[in-house]
């Protein structure tokens, strides 16, 4: 085959580069097949060093182009000059394996191969990175069904040895051409930080109690029916106050290994407020799930997409209402009725789960730093830190018994 051609997109693994190294940085591509005349149903392996894959390589040989953006005009990038980079050798060889079109589960416009290509701390490319700056770094082609040369030379088919680097087999082509990626075949956008700041230990705990404890401790050793809630404690384990956005848009740093989403990830959780939203009497309930104790079945209906308080999650501020504030060492306590969770189950056994929800977060109590229309204010809007993951390991169990809920076991 002459021109073998591969579909590429570009992306990072996450929005910014954390220079201290504790963050991993990748920047991360698709890769699908695309020729017409590629009908083997073998995978292909195509060799990564030298390509486009082998990032550092790539900027210095012109296969990626690199850019900065202007900080006297932000709509305009400014070329990186990537000379220091022109003495960078190529990997040491490796090989990934694409799939046949025959093979493929999804439509070909959604399924493409990832790959990652680590971005060291302390590696090349990194010594050029200047702290605060935005930089892009996209394919050199920029127009949509263009072959461009991508730096693949040594490929073959699964079941077939790869040429050695400067061995000659009817398999070696003088270049695999590839077709950029949607968007214009994509970009790698990302700013550079110095460190980040990473979220205290959360400890959430579970536990069935009743509604109304008696003060007869003969009582409260009862067993319960109806008569008992479930209730949610969270505490800070850390140092310092922090405040916890429990509804809106979930603006955190995102992890992109899927170039397949065609959505933001965050779109499908903005709807959701966390379990410890305090705006309301009720709270809801779309972070339990009832699991069966015999089967690990997960019961009830999900919850559709696109239900809950509409909130404009690109442009809209949280407000005060939309945060709380998790002090050190003091709970935050929830008591849920969670009868309706139960409705229409036959009897036996149940556990409750909680799923784990992300949050966006600050130090400090900014509830304080709200405008005048009780907003957050615009300059905390933009600020990376990695999410705070809401969860618990506590399982409670009950039993539906004669169709009624009982804690006993």
């Amino acid at each position: 085959m002459n021109n073998l051609e591969i579909k590429t997109k570009i992306g990072s693994l996450y929005q910014v580069f954390d220079a201290s190294g504790k963050l991993p940085f990748s920047i991360v591509f698709g890769l699908s097949r695309q020729s017409p005349a590629d009908t083997d149903p073998r995978p292909l392996l195509v060799d990564i060093a030298g390509s486009v894959l082998d990032v550092p390589y790539a900027l210095a040989h012109g296969l990626l182009t690199w850019h900065e953006r202007d900080e006297k005009d932000d709509g305009k990038w400014i070329e990186v000059d990537v000379s220091r980079l022109s003495g960078v050798a190529a990997k040491e060889a490796g090989c990934l394996s694409l799939p046949s079109v025959a093979e493929r589960e999804e439509h070909r416009m959604d399924d493409y191969t990832m790959y990652q290509c680590h971005i060291d701390a302390d590696g090349e490319l990194a010594s050029i990175l200047e702290l605060g700056k935005n930089y892009m770094i996209r394919l050199a082609c920029e127009d949509l069904n263009v072959s461009e040369d991508i730096g693949v030379k040594r490929w073959a088919y699964d079941g077939e040895q790869l040429p050695d680097s400067d061995g000659d087999t009817d398999h070696k082509a003088d270049a695999v051409k590839g077709v950029s990626g949607i968007f214009g075949g994509g970009n790698a956008n990302f700013t550079v930080v110095k460190s980040l700041s990473w979220p205290p230990r959360i400890e959430t705990k579970m536990r069935l109690c009743a509604s109304l404890p008696p003060s007869d401790p003969a009582l409260m050793s009862a067993k319960l029916s109806s008569d008992f809630i479930l209730e949610i404690s969270v505490n800070n384990t850390g140092s310092d106050s922090i405040t916890v956005q429990t509804r809106g848009f979930q603006f955190h740093l995102n992890r992109r290994d899927d170039l397949n989403s065609r959505h933001d990830p965050n779109e499908d959780d903005y709807r959701t407020p966390r379990i410890i939203d305090t705006t309301t009497n009720e709270p809801y309930l779309e972070s339990l799930q009832v699991v069966n104790s015999a089967t690990g079945q997960v019961l009830g209906e999900k919850k559709q997409r696109g239900e809950g308080p509409y909130v404009h999650y690109r442009t809209s501020r949280p407000s005060v209402e939309d945060v709380v504030t998790l002090k050190p060492g003091v709970l935050l306590v929830r008591e849920i009725d969670i009868r309706a969770k139960f409705e229409g189950l036959e009897d036996g056994q149940y556990k409750i789960q909680m799923q784990p929800r992300v949050c966006r977060w600050w130090h400090g109590e900014i509830r304080q730093e709200a405008d005048r229309d009780g907003r957050i204010p615009k300059h905390l809007l933009m600020v990376f830190n990695p999410a705070l993951m809401l969860e618990s390991q506590d399982e409670p169990e009950l039993r539906i018994r004669d169709g009624k809920l009982d804690q006993s076991m």
